[in-house]
């Protein structure tokens, strides 16, 4: 399907890496994409992972595929074969297909929730599940399949961090009203562009509408004062760019 969201300015809040392709698709559908990252991703040390011993690797993102993997490949580990992978969603799982990884299973949709309703998660009592993941992640995994017996690792590839901005840069875009719509993917996002916006554009970014990509965000966003909130999900940004845009169009 082909996607109209021309004249549309959005703010694309991914981190930088992630943005990219994005805002390619946004520019290729005839909107406006400005790439003001709200997170920096750096990599972070971890020891040796038995892979050996696990039944299960889940990668809970494609930073977390990326990172880990790297690694992995600097310690010269070979990927086990009888290891059960699990991606959390589609982009995900072509970060590990990258890899020559195959994914044996991935959710409905791209959330925890979703995730942790797979079949193969219901009976891992006693069962080795290696979690790689950022720091100060959510940790719904971690706990609910240690309370289903799993023997849970979770182990930190990467963290998220406030990145380096230009205040000039994203002052304009609120004083000179250029965004129509803000996208955030995660909480953190969300919370750092009030942060780097201050409080001189509180109420201008509590007035103009965002896309989120989970109810989970939408209620986040939603406590920090965002009026007009877009529920959408990693798989259908566009769409739902696409029909926030037809709204404009016809003055909805």
């Amino acid at each position: 399907m082909s996607y109209c969201l021309q004249g549309l300015s959005v703010l694309n809040t991914r981190p930088l890496a992630q943005a990219k392709a994005l805002s390619a698709a946004i520019v290729e559908a005839g909107g406006i994409s400005i790439e003001c990252p709200a997170l920096a991703i750096e990599p972070v040390a971890f020891s040796r992972p038995a892979l050996n011993d696990a039944v299960f690797a889940i990668f809970i993102s494609a930073n977390a595929v990326n990172y880990a993997l790297d690694t992995l490949k600097n310690y010269n580990i070979k990927w086990p074969e009888a290891l059960k992978v699990i991606a959390v969603g589609h982009a995900t799982a072509a970060a590990l297909e990258a890899y020559n990884i195959p994914v044996d299973f991935i959710p409905t949709q791209s959330t925890s929730e979703s995730l942790l309703l797979l079949d193969c998660l219901q009976d891992v009592g006693h069962k080795t599940v290696l979690l790689f993941k950022g720091e100060e992640g959510r940790v719904d995994i971690e706990q609910t399949l240690a309370a289903r017996g799993a023997k849970i690792t979770g182990i930190n590839v990467y963290k998220r961090i406030m990145p380096k901005f230009n205040p000039q840069f994203v002052s304009s875009l609120w004083q000179e009203n250029a965004v129509d719509i803000i996208l955030f993917t995660s909480q953190q996002a969300m919370q750092n562009i009030f942060t780097m916006f201050g409080r001189a554009a509180h109420d201008w970014l509590c007035h103009t509408p965002c896309l989120v990509i989970s109810e989970r965000l939408a209620k986040a966003a939603a406590s920090l004062g965002i009026q007009h909130i877009v529920v959408s999900s990693p798989e259908t940004i566009l769409q739902s760019l696409h029909q926030f845009n037809q709204g404009l169009v016809h003055g909805e």
